[in-house]
């Protein structure tokens, strides 16, 4: 299922939002400045316009300005020109520079116009002329002149803003991505809480204090969901454990029934199976020992001490079944876990290669530099098939002898302590068992992230 990023969320639609607006707001500062400009433009237009019709008259044919407002006209740059339309046929005016080359509106009123000739640009009004039917003053400035520097202040107007706009786009952008992520920090802290909980820290719930209001249902939520969990948790556990105490005295009750009135030809048999629930029922209790087991994640663990103490306190049993059992590898091996749960997972190793091997069997612990237990056998090996570590599933092929809750056992303790258990076939024969921890760096104690509570 596809994720979406929350901050990349709000970022794009803010992004667009922000561009939307500046591009609107940019748009509308233009109409305002060509609007301004034309209307200035048009005022001088038709200022001029009036001072030529205060000036004009015909003159030979022709028509000519008084000398005053030609000089008034004049003053105004070499970027105008001025002629008259006289019945459709341009004229020019004398003491003033004209350019009639260009097509022109001649209407009842006044009409204001603009017309691109090459390169350039002009703008202009036509009007009639007063007393002079078929008539019509003409003023057209060449907005491309240097003398116009109108458009030029349009013109860097808009560059100018554009990068304006581009660098202000930019860093409303950065201060938004610094906002979005400084808001969105409680929920990363959140998530974090949510993201320790497990099997072995049912107790952990996410702390609201600081958190944004718009979240705090769904975090009351889980904090209602990990007490439901932590409860029915709990009262799978005790269940497992009272059920494997009352079984407790029915066993003692049956093994003494079967010694005072079985035969002797099926006690054996049936002390056997009796070994075996109660075997089961000791596991069940140890299961139920070890859920609640609480892990310190900073303890610091030698491996070699751990191995040395387990093997000598099952040596015996190895040697009064015609086993061999030795400890190899590192003399010493630091490593993050508890050395009362690395015992109790290696007992179960160590077990269950004893039980699960016949006489003769040689079983090797070594104590390896990555951080890890190893114990290897020569026996029968592995099954094909099915999860090895799930409770009730027997390791080895005479699966009849086995409660399948040695290995599940072990395994969970592996998980408690931080680190996790392996198996795999040993070469010619029998089964590897890997023992993994998180090993202490040598510049100090500092026990995983995955590791601290």
């Amino acid at each position: 299922m596809r994720s979406h990023s929350i901050l990349r969320r709000i970022l794009l639609l803010h992004a667009a939002a922000t561009l939307v607006t500046a591009v609107l707001a940019a748009w509308g500062a233009m109409l305002l400045i060509d609007s301004t400009g034309d209307r200035l433009q048009r005022q001088v237009l038709d200022e001029y316009a009036q001072k030529m019709q205060g000036g004009l008259h015909r003159q030979n044919g022709g028509w000519s300005i008084s000398e005053e407002s030609a000089s008034a006209l004049r003053g105004g740059g070499s970027s105008f020109s001025f002629w008259i339309e006289d019945r459709g046929r341009p004229v020019r005016i004398e003491n003033l520079r004209s350019d009639p080359s260009l097509s022109v509106p001649t209407r009842a009123g006044t009409a204001y116009f603009k017309r691109v000739k090459g390169p350039r640009i002009y703008s202009g009004v036509s009007m009639p002329l007063v007393g002079e039917p078929g008539s019509w003053l003409v003023i057209v400035q060449n907005l491309d002149h240097p003398d116009v520097i109108f458009d030029d202040l349009r013109a860097d107007i808009a560059v100018v803003g554009g990068a304006l706009l581009a660098v202000f786009l930019i860093g409303l952008l950065a201060v938004d991505v610094a906002i979005v992520r400084q808001s969105l920090v409680p929920l990363k802290r959140a998530s974090r809480e949510v993201g320790q909980v497990s099997p072995y820290q049912l107790q952990q719930r996410v702390d609201t204090e600081g958190m944004p209001e718009e979240v705090l249902p769904l975090l009351s939520a889980i904090n209602a969901a990990l007490d439901r969990v932590e409860e029915a948790y709990r009262i799978e556990r005790d269940f497992a454990a009272d059920a494997a105490h009352e079984l407790r005295t029915p066993l003692s009750i049956l093994r003494l029934l079967v010694e005072q009135e079985g035969s002797p030809e099926a006690q054996p048999r049936l002390q056997r199976q009796i070994d075996a629930l109660e075997a089961m029922v000791e596991r069940l209790l140890l299961l139920a020992e070890v859920d609640a087991m609480a892990c310190d994640p900073g303890e610091v663990t030698d491996l070699r001490a751990v191995a040395e103490e387990r093997v000598a306190a099952i040596a015996p049993l190895f040697i009064a079944r015609g086993q061999e059992i030795e400890i190899v590898g590192a003399e010493r091996m630091l490593v993050f876990a508890s050395h009362h749960l690395a015992a109790r997972a290696l007992d179960s190793l160590l077990e269950n290669a004893m039980k699960h091997t016949p006489p003769g069997t040689h079983v090797v612990v070594t104590v390896d530099p990555a951080a890890e237990i190893r114990v290897a056998d020569d026996g029968p090996g592995l099954p094909g098939g099915g999860e090895l570590f799930a409770r009730f599933t027997s390791a080895r092929r005479d699966f009849k002898r086995s409660s399948g809750l040695g290995l599940a056992i072990a395994s969970e303790l592996m998980a408690r302590s931080g680190g996790n258990l392996e198996a795999e076939g040993n070469e010619p024969r029998g089964a590897v068992f890997r023992m993994r921890f998180h090993p202490v760096p040598t510049t100090g104690p500092k026990p995983p992230s995955s590791l601290r509570a």
